[in-house]
């Protein structure tokens, strides 16, 4: 087992039983009710809880039982999860369909289908717990159209291909940033990163609306969709935006304005949005420098331009302008006139 200082979210513990009742019982006031059976002659657990609230629809949880457990939701009603075995490995099944899952592979249980599990020893797992209205919402907005039936994933993801592979890392990362950070649940970040998962989850995972996101590609889109795209980031740097907010104010669906944009202006519309924001950091840097603040610091003017990770902005500011962030901010009026961001 992990010794106590590695168990991910520690200082968002529930609860640690050795008691098959206790975590059910605590389980289920995170989750919903269900059947909990040890599989062998080993009636103990080593069963611990952690769980730490995103923003609003989204809580990121760890959960371990020690040896293998049987267990038995049925229907979960009204929230999905992404489950994300750390090690070990599980049998889920759900509805019609069945994945065996272990590190690398995660399972997307539906909260219409029936679902039963069995992990094996040792198999603890990162869970995201994602609201079912968040998810519908969520889904409207990228498709431009109602949902009028449950809306259900494919049950085993791939998470380390190249489609899956971002979402995982970072799921890993908010498992870090809600460890050291308190007051990081609930802020501005964080309903943009709940905005992010809900969107990459919706576009790069399979489910029955996947095709309604692609769109129907029998509309076409003129430039000015893309103006107005661009308008509208532009009037909006500073504030959180996504995917989702965009195809919302333009009425029209994720695929057609992607492809809109790749068309137009050879990137995507979240490729654009960074490289502005990073282009209004770069500019927020060079004015702290030309005027000597005092108080400016890379960290707050990134995060003031909604970015994340810190280790991900730096590389991308490098990469588009060749110097780090805290280099912009050190560079003297002289050094500054002479320069000019590269694409």
């Amino acid at each position: 087992m992990l010794s106590p200082h590695r168990y991910p979210l520690a200082s968002h513990a529930l609860f640690h039983t050795r008691d098959v009742d206790q975590a059910r019982e605590a389980v289920a006031r995170v989750f919903c009710p269900h059947v909990l059976n040890p599989c062998g002659a080993r009636r103990s657990l080593d069963a611990r809880h952690h769980s730490a609230p995103v923003f609003r629809d989204v809580s990121l949880n760890y959960v371990q039982y020690g040896p293998a457990v049987d267990i038995e939701p049925g229907q979960l009603g009204s929230f999905y999860l992404l489950q994300m075995p750390l090690r070990g490995s599980a049998e889920v099944s759900c509805g019609s369909q069945r994945a065996t899952v272990g590190q690398g592979m995660a399972s997307l249980p539906s909260p219409t289908e029936h679902l039963k599990m069995r992990w094996a020893d040792d198999s603890p797992h990162l869970i995201l717990r994602l609201s079912q209205g968040a998810v519908v919402r969520q889904v409207e907005q990228l498709a431009q159209t109602a949902v009028h039936r449950p809306l259900v994933f494919g049950l085993g993801l791939a998470m380390d291909t190249p489609a899956l592979a971002p979402l995982a890392g970072f799921v890993r990362y908010l498992a870090d940033t809600l460890e050291v950070d308190a007051g990081f649940a609930g802020s501005l970040l964080a309903q943009q990163a709940e905005a992010y998962l809900l969107s990459m989850l919706l576009l790069q995972a399979p489910h029955n609306y996947s095709e309604a996101l692609r769109g129907d590609g029998r509309r076409p889109l003129l430039p000015r969709v893309v103006r107005r795209a661009q308008d509208f980031m532009q009037a909006n740097v500073q504030r959180p935006l996504t995917l989702a907010d965009l195809c919302d104010h333009l009425h029209v669906s994720a695929r057609s304005l992607q492809q809109a944009f790749v068309d137009h202006t050879g990137e995507s519309p979240m490729v654009y949005w960074r490289n502005l924001r990073l282009d209004k950091v770069r500019e927020a840097l060079r004015r702290a420098a030309s005027q000597a603040s005092a108080g400016a610091s890379v960290t707050r003017v990134a995060e003031d331009h909604g970015f994340l990770h810190m280790g991900h902005f730096a590389a991308q500011y490098q990469r588009r302008f060749g110097e780090r962030p805290v280099e912009t901010l050190k560079s003297s009026p002289a050094v500054m006139q002479g320069s000019s961001p590269r694409a």
